[in-house]
């Protein structure tokens, strides 16, 4: 049997070269496995160590206040070895380092306020502020149509944006008779003046209703004179079933109307004055004065003499 065999659990020990023998390779034995002991001992520490520092180095790791700390001192290390390089002294006003965030203050993103927050945090009892978006201070201007003007743009009784007083009937036609109007002092100024009392002519067949007015941008026939409305009256043309004189059968005739669209100083058919919001019918000759205009508007046809 080989002596250097080792001893068994349990076997008696052998005296001699072989007991010797075995307690040596007992006791390297021992060391060697000391040894790897410390060896992983050193693996486990460096390896715990390293996930430390890949746990400190991560920014978003606002938690861990050791990360502030030593992040701040590499940081004031490194300000004052540029400060020396750079020729300023340490601690200079522009390498003063920032303030170290300790570990009982509040986090940095905790902290920030919107930007019309007027001092309440969240989570202070105070309303969440609104966001830019529903400020309402923030909105573009609305320039449409509102209330009633968007009611007559949807009616049609807006013109080139001026809201107007008066709306065509269903029966507005536009006439076949070629009406005009000729446009003449009155007789007191044709003396004073001396000369040609005919002052212009309107061609009013083109068209169902014709607007008198001082507002350029909707009226059709414009009169300057201070004494009459931006929207003063109207000529308006009706296709209503007349009668013949004969007694023959009723057909629609187009006739001319006039409706005074409560001006302040009135209209005038031969000098009788019009009430207003009320058509009167037109017949060939009358004579139109508004307000205290000295124009007259005589009203012909292109047959007349």
């Amino acid at each position: 049997m080989d002596n250097r065999r080792g001893r068994r659990w349990g076997e008696p020990p052998r005296a001699g070269a072989a007991a010797i023998a075995n307690e040596d390779d007992d006791a390297l034995q021992a060391l060697l496995g000391d040894a790897n002991t410390r060896e992983e001992e050193k693996k486990r520490t460096a390896d715990r160590d390293s996930r430390r520092n890949h746990r400190a180095r991560r920014p978003n790791d606002i938690g861990d206040g050791g990360y502030n700390k030593r992040r701040s001192t590499r940081k004031n290390e490194q300000d004052d070895d540029d400060a020396g390089y750079y020729g300023r002294a340490p601690g200079d006003a522009r390498t003063t380092p920032k303030r170290v965030v300790e570990e009982d203050e509040e986090p940095l993103e905790r902290k920030k306020r919107r930007w019309n927050d007027e001092g309440n945090r969240e989570g202070e009892g105070g309303e969440e502020p609104e966001s830019p978006a529903e400020n309402p201070r923030k909105q573009k201007a609305d320039f449409g149509l509102s209330g009633a003007l968007a009611n007559d743009a949807r009616t049609g009784n807006v013109f080139n944006g001026v809201t107007l007083k008066f709306q065509e009937p269903a029966e507005a036609r536009v006439p076949n008779t070629r009406w005009r109007l000729y446009v003449f002092r009155k007789k007191k100024d044709v003396v004073e003046s001396k000369g040609d009392d005919l002052l212009d002519t309107f061609h009013i067949s083109k068209q169902s209703a014709y607007l008198f007015g001082r507002e350029r941008k909707v009226a059709d026939i414009p009169v300057d004179h201070p004494s009459l409305s931006k929207q003063h009256a109207v000529l308006q043309y009706r296709a209503l079933p007349t009668r013949s004189e004969l007694g023959g059968p009723t057909k629609l005739r187009c006739k001319p109307f006039l409706m005074d669209l409560e001006s302040t100083n009135g209209t005038f058919i031969n000098g009788v004055r019009l009430e207003s919001a009320r058509y009167y019918e037109l017949k060939r000759g009358d004579v139109i004065t508004l307000g205290a205009s000295s124009r007259e508007y005589v009203l012909l046809t292109e047959q007349s003499r």
